[in-house]
């Protein structure tokens, strides 16, 4: 077939991921009926974003002027979830500061408190963006394992707005997966030509089936 000068292809109209998504905590997935349970973070403004970052490196070597193919070592492989968060909560605030504590004992208050040590209860399981393909109900869902505010607490207020808090969770890979050389991020792509419903995997699950566990 003749190259053309424009990328737009039949397929384009199903293959765009559409708005912010939504961002759920310790999300699962059953693996025999395909269902997602989560429990939903709350509502953010400004969209989310997720990044992968990789450090490459290619050892130097006398008399070579150019990148050569199989001689390039991957130094790091990161990725961080940035969500921009304005549904407030104790666990919420809790969550962005990372390594703090709640006192849920006071009868008016929560009383959240920082603490300059690590605990392993202060990682979520998880944390996942889920969104959804153009033209389709079907979900796009990234998890990132183990992770962690990384930035701290910051919250701006000002008249005639609400509070958005920014928080970037880094993912980490447990022991297992680094020993087997595995990053801690999964990405999730629907299947393409599948019909919604039809199969129990991912591709037929709808966005709005992820279902929301209590808080």
């Amino acid at each position: 077939m003749a190259v053309s000068t424009v990328g737009v292809t039949k397929q384009t109209a199903e293959r765009m991921l559409l708005d912010a998504g939504a961002i759920y905590k310790n999300l699962t997935r059953d693996e025999t009926s395909g269902e997602w349970t989560g429990e939903a973070l709350g509502a953010t403004s400004g969209g989310n974003e997720f990044v992968v970052e990789i450090e490459q490196r290619q050892p130097e070597i006398d008399g070579v002027k150019s990148r050569i193919k199989g001689l390039s070592f991957v130094d790091t492989h990161e990725a961080h979830l940035v969500v921009n968060l304005k549904e407030l909560t104790a666990q919420n605030i809790k969550n962005a500061i990372g390594p703090a504590d709640i006192d849920t004992s006071d009868t008016n208050f929560d009383i959240i408190t920082g603490r300059t040590s690590i605990k392993d209860e202060d990682y979520l399981e998880n944390i996942a963006y889920v969104g959804r393909l153009s033209g389709t109900q079907k979900p796009v869902i990234i998890v990132l394992k183990n992770v962690i505010s990384a930035e701290g607490f910051t919250m701006t207020s000002e008249d005639s707005n609400e509070a958005v808090i920014p928080i970037t969770f880094n993912a980490h890979a447990d022991f297992e997966d680094a020993q087997a050389g595995k990053t801690a991020y999964t990405i999730y792509w629907p299947k393409e030509g599948t019909v919604e419903g039809q199969d129990a995997g991912t591709q037929s699950i709808q966005t709005e089936d992820v279902t929301e566990t209590g808080n």
